[in-house]
């Protein structure tokens, strides 16, 4: 358990921290921090995500779209048999869940700030992160409306391993039971890692598009397992975003998440004598970042959409959820509010996804996060917003 401190007594409860001498003392939440945030509740109807992926009803009544999105999950399954470290790498991605995805996804930081972050959060001395990231599904940051729990009773639908027994291949390693009997639709596990690295990406957003990327991957390796299909994920990373956009549009949550990305830095600084934009650079220079910008936020489009067959119009315009602009709040800062949704309007995927909701609401499918922040953006005279990259 993390790290928190009593306000009054100062008595502190969970792991303490490694203590190191000249080492920055590090200062845990308050009891404070435990209640009190306005989106522990879904701004969306019946308080959880449904409303963003309804067009799942939709799907289950349309037989070609339900077997494209078996045919690839099969394909991905399958592919994946002669590939150990990838089957090892998904693996471990369906245990993090319950224990540590920071763990996990801090790989996506480069060699140099990963490892500076993994010993920190080892030695308990990030506790603020811990508390809002970490600590599996008790994370400060989750929560209930952002489970996918819900979601999946209502759409009640059978994962890939339960629909093709004998197509599927399994890859259990003896360890834990990777293959849970919980409904399919969204992946929750896609959500958590989506959450997780988008608001990462906002604390470190030198790494942002690598981080977003590291998601995808997590979610990705869901489909590797043959517990849910490419669908799935894609839902689950529409609700994650969604959940972590509501969490940045919430003042105090907001202000936690500042005051853990100073805490992050601040022991990375002591620690390695070097700033976060410093070790990037280093691990740039090295050629140990996770991936270059540039393949990053290439690779990342590949598991924005899973190349499904457009479904709907495919000359729909972009409609920028009225929640999303704050998701680029870290990677553009200059920018204002209606500036940043031009941005994510500009960088959207194509329309036409059976994902993709194209009325009043907006796509959250079609959002491309790791083009949106690694976008170079410049201001016309007239105010016109000019996307690059």
């Amino acid at each position: 358990m993390p790290q928190l401190r009593e306000p009054v007594t100062q008595q502190s409860t969970g792991a303490a921290p490694v203590q190191h001498p000249g080492a920055p003392v590090p200062e845990p939440f308050s009891t404070d921090y435990i209640a009190g945030f306005e989106s522990d509740v879904s701004s969306y109807q019946f308080g959880n995500y449904w409303q963003v992926v309804q067009l799942f009803d939709h799907i289950k009544t349309q037989p070609e779209i339900r077997q494209e999105n078996m045919d690839k999950a099969l394909a991905i399954n399958n592919a994946a048999a002669g590939d150990s470290a990838l089957i090892r790498r998904a693996q471990a991605d369906a245990k993090a869940s319950s224990t540590s995805v920071l763990n996990a996804v801090s790989d996506s930081m480069g060699k140099n700030l990963g490892d500076a972050f993994r010993t920190s959060l080892a030695e308990h001395r990030l506790p603020k992160t811990e508390y809002l990231l970490g600590n599996g599904y008790a994370a400060r940051a989750g929560g209930l409306a952002n489970s996918t729990m819900s979601e999946k009773y209502y759409f009640n639908y059978q994962r890939p391993y339960q629909r093709a027994p004998q197509a599927i291949k399994r890859y259990d390693d003896g360890s834990k039971d990777l293959y849970p009997t919980s409904p399919a639709f969204p992946s929750g596990h896609t959500n958590q890692a989506t959450w997780i690295t988008t608001l990462m990406s906002f604390m470190l957003p030198e790494v942002g598009p690598q981080l977003m990327l590291r998601g995808a991957e997590a979610g990705n390796h869901r489909v590797v397992l043959g517990v849910h299909y490419p669908l799935d994920v894609i839902g689950g990373r529409m609700t994650g975003q969604a959940a972590a956009a509501d969490r940045l549009n919430d003042k105090r949550m907001r202000h936690a998440l500042w005051e853990a990305s100073m805490e992050v830095r601040k022991e990375i600084k002591w620690r390695t004598g070097k700033t976060v934009e410093e070790l990037v650079a280093q691990d740039r220079a090295e050629g140990t970042d996770y991936r270059s910008t540039d393949d990053a936020v290439e690779q990342y489009s590949t598991f924005m959409d899973y190349d499904f067959a457009p479904r709907y119009h495919t000359d729909a315009p972009m409609v920028v959820p009225q929640a999303a602009p704050v998701l680029l709040a870290a990677s553009h800062p200059e920018l204002t509010w209606n500036q940043r949704a031009e941005v994510l309007r500009q960088t959207a995927r194509p329309a036409g996804n059976p994902l993709d909701w194209q009325a009043e609401g907006g796509s959250w499918q079609r959002l491309d996060l790791a083009r949106a922040m690694a976008a170079k953006v410049t201001i016309a005279p007239d105010g016109g917003v000019n996307v690059s990259g």
